[in-house]
């Protein structure tokens, strides 16, 4: 009897190739390993060296922090980092450029700040980085979800959130409200902006997203949004007087300008009634002094910042747009929307606890507040 022996079949050509590279990969590996503990120096400085070669600069200069890491008095390991990490800033310069250019700042705002941490020398950087504004909105919104329980019975997730219409045309930013407080707040950021700029935040709407079918069985779920209070894009169309922030002095916690408003404050929207807003909102401002005086048809401006806080020195904008109430009319369904004064229960106080917000509560010269015309 002739015994025949089975040979293993090949694998399947993907795994196999995955194999092959994984084993070449690990003799490489070994190979530099290999290397490294022949010349007395890191495995990681050899392996940056290899990738400095191939001209893959931003890998290399990976390494070569590891190898940094490991051995912080080497002078060669710290060498070969600042050799590599000045490349990778300039590449990164070149892409900041290019994002700008495209005018997708955030974007070319990030590559600005890892191109300043890894040459903080490097003076094309520092220059443009003088050129940006960090921008904080922030608000609470008071709301009962009574009215909204039948839908919200059916989400897998909920999620409440302000939206904002910015400076750059088209171009808008959201901020999650907790529900628990109320409180919302979201970072924008602002190119070369003249002064005039800083008063163009508005509040496009005050919603609800209901995320329905997400679980671990359900591969697809649907979004639904719900615009409780939709002011769209309010249209500017006027804008007179200069703004004056007043810019000289030591930086003011913003919370000394809070505690000092004056009485007449808990009393400025009492007994103000629900505003719904109209679908073509206009209006005009007109800068006076450190006021910038709001006129519109219905006499309401809920839809622009209570207050502003610039810090110069800081090159950082606080945008205050105070305490709102959502409520919905019994009898038509509409969601209205009132502010409210801002009194001992005045959120800044908690949102100044976020630590990593801590540059935007400082403002120099005075503060930048709208009001309404008064109607005689």
């Amino acid at each position: 009897m002739i015994h025949r022996r089975t040979l293993p079949r090949d694998p399947p050509a993907p795994w196999g190739r995955r194999l092959s590279a994984a084993l070449t990969g690990a003799l490489v590996a070994a190979g530099l390993a290999a290397l490294a503990a022949s010349a007395g120096c890191s495995f990681h400085y050899a392996q940056g060296q290899a990738l400095e070669a191939q001209e893959r600069w931003e890998e290399a200069s990976i390494e070569y922090r590891l190898a940094f890491v490991e051995d912080p008095d080497d002078p060669d390991y710290r060498d070969a980092l600042e050799r590599m990490n000045k490349v990778v800033a300039r590449e990164n310069y070149e892409r900041y450029q290019e994002y700008l250019a495209g005018k997708e700042f955030r974007k070319a705002y990030h590559r600005l700040s890892d191109a300043s941490s890894q040459d903080p020398s490097f003076e094309p950087v520092r220059e443009e980085q003088e050129k940006w504004v960090r921008v904080l909105l922030s608000g609470r919104v008071l709301l009962s979800f009574e009215s909204l329980r039948t839908n919200l019975s059916l989400a897998d997730e909920i999620r409440l959130f302000a939206r904002f219409n910015t400076p750059n045309p088209g171009q808008t930013v959201e901020g999650e409200i907790d529900i628990d407080t109320g409180i919302f707040f979201v970072e924008d950021l602002l190119y070369e902006p003249p002064d005039r700029l800083l008063v163009y935040y508005t509040l496009n709407s005050i919603g609800v997203s209901l995320v329905q079918g997400r679980s671990s069985r359900r591969q697809f779920t649907s979004t639904q949004v719900i615009r409780l209070v939709n002011f769209r894009t309010p249209v500017l169309e006027a804008f007179e007087g200069e703004l004056d922030f007043g810019d000289k002095g030591e930086p003011k916690p913003i919370q000394s300008h809070r505690d000092g408003l004056p009485a007449t404050e808990a009393n400025r929207f009492a007994g103000q009634e629900h505003w719904y807003p109209p679908v073509n909102l206009r209006y005009s401002m007109t800068a006076e002094g450190e006021r910038v005086v709001v006129d519109t048809r219905q006499g309401r401006s809920e839809f622009l910042p209570r207050f502003l806080y610039l810090n110069r020195e800081a090159r950082r904008l606080f945008v205050g747009f105070g305490h709102y109430e959502i409520l919905q009319h019994p009898d038509t369904r509409r969601w209205g929307v009132t502010r409210l004064a801002l009194d001992e229960s005045d959120y800044f106080r908690r949102l100044s606890r976020n630590i990593a917000l801590q540059p935007y509560f400082f403002y120099h010269g005075h503060v930048l507040e709208f009001v309404e015309r008064e109607r005689g």
